[in-house]
């Protein structure tokens, strides 16, 4: 049996020690603060409750695989629901596009009674054409560790060199089509325009797989999670900071805690920003070259998000709006609240320099008179932003050159988001295997 431990209890994680729990392995959970789950949580006050960080995911096919390779399946704990309503967009020139999530046929027609025949046939061939770099992604990137090398195949169908922005213009006419491609990297706190071109994938993966949220709201993936934890016989350390990874002749032996405890262990598996992981954490020969590239990447940009507790009457939203503009303004209705009331969560992608209020007003929303609770949630470690197509091999690797050091999460190969850190565990629990 081996002895694991895991630092940070995001749902990268939790996810990466229930699948080593379920393998075999002694897992201990280190997590610095007094509650587990990272951005999964949840905001509560006032009678409301909102989601902390993610309230919807699309591949629920991952967060399945997940808890049937810890146990049981993800329906003995949560349920997991489809997100039916459209996106709705909003622009700057007043026009409003209600954008079905996961069809195609439905895509086309609302772009055709937004900006014509023409425009619509873009947006869905730009969008199927998103179909082979899907498969590319899955089987080089996503599943398995990042490759040392792309086939030139792979290369050339990718185009890594070509930036999201510039597909938006080359391959749309229409500005509002553009905005909505473009939303795609503001959303992981990322410039379009040194955004790779394939990471409007995500565009693609939600026309096939649609979008899914939880019954409750996301913050219950957390409670799933620690209840599997239970399950699995996991140990929980809060309040437990771990301030040193311990390495001798670059092989991790254990981790040291704030309080001077040290916990040995075969096996390391980081949940925390690799920069800090790197550069504070491990002091070994072995993790000299990997710390200076990963010491080069910049921190994406989290969103700003307030939680509006409102009275009826305000106006009727789907589950998420965005407002184009700067900044990106996007509106989240999946709240819980009393009756006569609703609870939004609002994400600013960008710097604000106004009111989340007077940005909402600005945009047509004119709401201020109903707020009755207004919360902030905890800022978070958002990933690596994009910074060009090289990003990809300066995230660190879910395998350290120190042996017995893995890296999971946003930082981390494959990327932010709940599809790719939960696939990013997976990728971590495979290359371990069993004890």
């Amino acid at each position: 049996m081996g002895t694991v431990i895991v630092i940070g209890s995001g749902l990268a994680g939790l996810a990466s020690a229930v699948r080593l729990a379920k393998l075999g392995h002694q897992v201990t959970v280190c997590e610095r603060d007094e509650h587990l789950g990272g951005a999964l949580g949840r905001v509560e006050a006032d009678g409301f409750t909102w989601d902390a960080g993610a309230a919807s995911t699309t591949l629920p096919a991952a967060l399945r695989d997940l808890f049937r390779k810890s146990g049981r399946p993800i329906e003995s704990l949560l349920q997991l629901e489809p997100v039916t309503e459209p996106r709705r967009h909003m622009f700057a020139d007043g026009s409003v596009l209600d954008l079905p999530i996961n069809d195609r046929g439905s895509q086309q027609e609302a772009w055709t009674g937004l900006a014509g025949e023409q425009v619509a046939e873009q947006w869905t061939a730009l969008v199927d054409g998103y179909g082979e770099t899907w498969q590319i992604l899955r089987k080089t990137s996503l599943e398995p560790p990042l490759q040392d090398k792309l086939p030139l195949k792979s290369i050339r169908a990718l185009k890594p060199w070509q930036s999201l922005e510039k597909v938006a213009q080359h391959e749309l006419s229409d500005d509002r089509a553009r905005a909505v491609l473009r939303h795609f990297a503001a959303q992981g706190g990322s410039d379009a325009k040194l955004t790779p071109g394939y990471v409007g994938v995500w565009s693609y993966l939600e026309r096939t797989f649609g979008r899914w949220t939880i019954e409750g709201g996301f913050g219950a993936l957390a409670d799933g999670l620690v209840q599997r934890a239970s399950e699995r016989k996991i140990t929980v350390r809060t309040s437990a900071e771990v301030v040193a990874v311990i390495t001798a002749g670059g092989t991790v032996s254990g981790v040291r805690l704030a309080d001077g405890t040290e916990l040995p262990a075969d096996i390391v598996v980081s949940d925390i920003d690799p920069r800090e992981l790197y550069g504070q954490l491990v002091d070994d020969p072995a993790a000299k070259k990997v710390r200076k590239r990963i010491l080069s990447t910049h921190q994406a940009q989290a969103a700003y998000v307030v939680h509006l507790g409102l009275k009826d009457p305000v106006p009727t939203l789907p589950f998420e709006t965005v407002l184009h503009g700067t900044p990106t303004v996007v509106v989240r209705t999946g709240g819980q609240a009393p009756v006569g009331h609703q609870a939004w969560s609002v994400l600013v992608h960008g710097y604000p320099t106004d009111d989340v209020l007077d940005l909402l007003i600005a945009r047509g929303l004119h709401i201020r008179e109903n707020v009755v609770s207004r919360q902030t949630s905890p800022s978070w470690w958002a990933g690596v932003a994009w910074e060009g197509y090289k990003t990809a091999r300066r995230r660190a690797a879910n395998v350290s050159p120190v042996k017995g050091l893995y890296c999971v999460g946003a930082g981390a190969h494959p990327g932010s988001g709940v599809p790719a850190t939960t696939l990013g565990a997976a990728i971590v629990a495979d290359a371990i295997g069993k004890a």
